[in-house]
C-alpha cells in the first residue's frame, strides 16, 4: 500500500471511529441508558482495527455515562453508578461476541453483519440480565416486550450506520484499503 494510500485508509478509519463515537453519544441522548451498545459494537468489531474496537466502545461508554450523569439527571445513587459500570463491561461483552463472530472470512452478505450482531446482542443483554440478579432492576426490565424493543432500536440503529458506510464509501470518503471488508460484502457498491 503507498504512503498516499495509507494515509486515506488511516483517515478513513478516523472518520469511522468517530461516526461511531458520535453516534453513540447523539444516541444516548435520545435512548439514556437504552442506548444501543449491541450495535455499536457490532460496527466497531466489523470495521475497526482490532487495537481501536475497545477504545471506541469506552468512548462509546464514557460519553453515555457523561451525558447521563451531567445532562439527563441519573441518579447519583450506588446502584445507578453500578448499573453503569455494568452497562460498561455488559458493552465491552457485546464487543467481544461480535469480534468471535466476525472471524469467519468467507462469510458474505447479511450473515456478516446479523450473525456478530446477534450474538453482541444477546451477549448484551444476557449481561444485563445476570447483574439484574446483584442490582435492584424495574419490575419487567426483561420482559419480552422490552427486550423486543431494545433490540429494534438496535437493529435500525445498525441498519441506519450500515447505510451511512455505504453512502459514504460510494462518495469516496471511506475507501476501504483494509482487509476487513465485512460491511462492504454486505451492500454492495454501486
Amino acid at each position: 500500500m503507498s504512503p498516499v494510500s495509507r494515509e486515506h485508509a488511516g483517515a478513513a478509519r478516523a472518520v469511522w471511529m468517530a461516526l461511531i463515537v458520535t453516534a453513540g453519544a447523539g444516541l444516548s441522548l435520545v435512548y439514556a441508558c437504552a442506548t444501543p451498545f449491541a450495535a455499536l459494537a457490532t460496527l466497531a468489531a466489523l470495521k475497526t482495527d482490532k487495537r481501536d474496537t475497545a477504545l471506541v466502545i469506552g468512548l462509546v461508554w464514557l460519553a453515555n455515562q457523561v451525558i447521563g450523569y451531567g445532562f439527563l439527571g441519573y441518579p447519583r445513587t450506588w446502584d445507578s453508578v453500578a448499573w453503569g459500570a455494568v452497562i460498561g463491561v455488559a458493552a465491552g461483552v457485546a464487543l467481544l461476541a461480535a469480534m468471535a463472530l466476525a472471524l469467519a472470512p468467507h462469510r458474505k452478505g447479511p450473515f456478516a453483519i446479523s450473525l456478530p450482531f446477534v450474538g453482541a446482542f444477546t451477549a448484551y443483554e444476557f449481561s444485563l440480565y445476570l447483574a439484574s440478579f446483584v442490582l435492584p432492576t424495574a419490575d419487567g426490565a426483561f420482559a419480552l416486550s422490552v427486550v423486543k424493543q431494545v433490540f429494534v432500536v438496535n437493529a435500525v440503529v445498525l441498519a441506519a450506520l450500515v447505510f451511512l458506510h455505504w453512502l459514504a464509501t460510494l462518495a469516496g470518503l471511506l475507501a476501504d484499503h483494509s482487509d476487513r471488508d465485512d460491511l462492504g460484502s454486505a451492500l454492495p457498491v454501486g
